[in-house]
């Protein structure tokens, strides 16, 4: 479905065979926030034709958003959320399907029912004790808490760039889930977008890693975006460091000098 359609939501749920909807809260691949009134629209037509309603918390749930879950930004009271990666801090592959109490009775009812889901490998006692442990210390050291502390010094420091650099379309982010989206309109920027869409980010990403040691990562293929998604055990020096690197990597790039646009001009497979 369109992220953010609700009308188009409606038609499809009308027919009343649709069992699931399935949403992330904010779109994690290039961290896009949902219309105003979105996701709770969403929630009350499933709930008005009879369809569950899940909301993927996979890259958003345990604190990611400053919130334990993302959904709580918006009041939502979901059927069912995803969860999975950082349920283990990332130590282990683990994820796990959460579900309102009226869902899980009607789903395992009767014995002969509580057979209907299973696999070979679930539960996993490794994945498990991870699971617990990381619960433990996000609730002991005040992660979550921590998380919104942080993502707000972190746009205090890069909105600004969106003022200061013409390449800059957009700094977001809420909690430590951030993005920043470039676009520009002057020759060697169009030269390489061009080329390839998304090149332009390349230009901040490896240099940040190369000269700075901060691992990112563009949002993805054909995306002019570049994300961050950091431990939660960051210091505000390492904020600030950030900002201040990316501030001279963007200012740096945006000059684009020939080594730089040779690598990334190489690097989408042209000569």
């Amino acid at each position: 479905m369109p992220f953010g359609d609700l009308v188009a939501l409606e038609a499809q749920l009308k027919r009343e065979d649709v069992a699931v909807f399935i949403v992330e809260p904010i779109q994690g691949k290039g961290i896009n926030f949902p219309p105003d009134g979105y996701l709770e629209g969403a929630q009350a037509l499933c709930r008005k034709y009879g369809t569950l309603f899940c909301v993927d918390e996979v890259m958003t749930g345990f604190g990611r958003t400053g919130t334990m879950f993302a959904f709580e930004h918006w009041g939502l009271e979901p059927d069912l959320v995803t969860v999975a990666k950082s349920l283990s801090g990332g130590y282990v592959p683990v994820g796990a399907l959460l579900m309102a109490r009226a869902v899980h009775e009607a789903v395992f009812d009767s014995m002969p029912h509580a057979m209907s889901h299973g696999s070979t490998f679930a539960p996993n006692e490794l994945a498990m004790v991870a699971g617990l442990a990381m619960l433990h210390e996000l609730d002991e050291r005040h992660l979550v808490e921590r998380s919104a502390q942080l993502g707000t010094r972190l746009l205090e420091l890069t909105r600004p760039l969106a003022d200061e650099f013409d390449v800059v379309r957009d700094v977001r982010g809420i909690g430590l889930l951030w993005a920043i989206e470039f676009e520009g309109d002057g020759l060697a920027y169009r030269m390489l977008e061009r080329a390839q869409r998304g090149l332009f980010a390349q230009l901040v990403v490896v240099p940040l890693f190369t000269e700075h040691h901060i691992l990112t990562q563009v949002a993805g293929h054909d995306m002019a975006v570049v994300r961050i998604l950091p431990p939660f055990v960051l210091s505000d020096e390492d904020v600030d460091d950030f900002a201040s690197a990316l501030r001279s990597t963007v200012r740096r790039a945006r000059r684009m000098p020939s080594s730089l646009t040779k690598f990334a001009l190489t690097a989408a497979g042209i000569r």
